[in-house]
This record gives structure tokens, sequence and C-alpha cells, in this order.
């Protein structure tokens, strides 16, 4: 099972134990407000869920969905997908609205990145989010990534909305954000 550590959040692979707190999320419309899509009950449990389930025993392993957790249990679910035929990959987070403001969404900012340019060796990761949602874009910038300005509108849930681009560079990242490498004693 995949898990990486942070402070004060672990993120780590699905399991069926995450099933209830998963399907939950469909009340959170706070949660809703800025993503792509929405999570229903049958939905959820149906498709998305087993999905999750089914991906770490993927070879090879097309995308990384993890459980955001911490001390008080589930709080959403962050995620790398590789870009097919690059050394690209684009993340992301989503987190439960009652958890918002406390660092989470930074933190697996750092995770995520730490783990995609360390591990599987991508050059390039990306990011998107509306240009309504201010917390997100914060994260983003003070994570390190560039805004690369709009894209071309996308098909979300609560119709067609724009997206701003944010990029890093592993070189970037390895000179000006990687966390130092532990010292032995």
């Amino acid at each position: 099972m995949l898990k990486l550590q942070g402070d004060p959040i672990l993120l780590r692979d699905f399991v069926p134990r995450n099933r209830e707190s998963f399907v939950s999320l469909e009340g959170d419309e706070a949660m809703f407000t800025y993503m792509k899509f929405r999570i229903d009950r049958d939905s959820g449990e149906s498709v998305r869920l087993q999905r999750l389930l089914q991906e770490p025993d993927l070879d090879p392993r097309p995308s990384y969905n993890l459980v955001i957790e911490d001390a008080e249990g589930f709080c959403g679910w962050a995620g790398i997908d590789s870009i097919l035929g690059t050394d690209s990959g684009q993340f992301g987070w989503y987190l439960r609205s009652d958890r918002w403001g406390r660092g989470y969404a930074t933190e697996a900012t750092r995770l995520l990145l730490d783990f995609s340019f360390s591990l599987l060796r991508r050059a390039t990761m990306w990011a998107t989010a509306d240009p309504d949602n201010l917390a997100s874009l914060r994260v983003l910038e003070k994570s390190g990534l560039t805004s690369q300005g709009l894209t071309s509108p996308v098909y979300t849930w609560r119709g067609t909305r724009p997206r701003v681009l944010f990029t890093i560079e592993t070189e970037h990242w390895r000179t000006q954000l990687r966390p130092p490498e532990p010292s032995e004693g």
C-alpha cells in the first residue's frame, strides 16, 4: 500500500473501509463549488470508488488516487494522473469543506510533487484551478507553480468554465523547493 506521510496528513491508497466516507462527500455542497464533476451515491459507489480500489493493482499504474487522512479520519482525496506519451503528470486534490483552511491542500501538494519528481521521475507537473477559486490559486502559487494563464473552457457539472493552468518543472522543484534530505547522525 502506498503511503505518503506528511504533517499533519497522510496520503494513502483507497481501501474498502473508505466506501462510506467517500460516497458521503455527495452531501458536501461547498466542496463541489469549483470541481469539474460531482459525486452522487450511485456513481460514487458503482464507478468511481471501484476504480479507486482497483487502481493499486494495475501495472503499470497510470494514476495515483490517494485518501487524504488526518487524525480525525477521511478528509478527501488527492491524485496524480500520467499524461500518456510524455514525462509529465497532472495533480490535484479534493478536500471536505470542514477541513479547509488547515494547510492540508498545501501539504498534499508538497507530498504529490515530491513523489512525482523523486519517485515517478516526472519532468513537469501541472494542475488547473477554477479562476474564482482563490484558495486553490494561492496554494498552487505558494507551492512554487507558475501560472500559464487561462486554458480553453472545460465542461463541468455546472456548465462550461475556464481553468487556470499552473506548471512546475523538475529542475525548479529540485533547486528551489525540494525538501532537504534527512541527515544521518
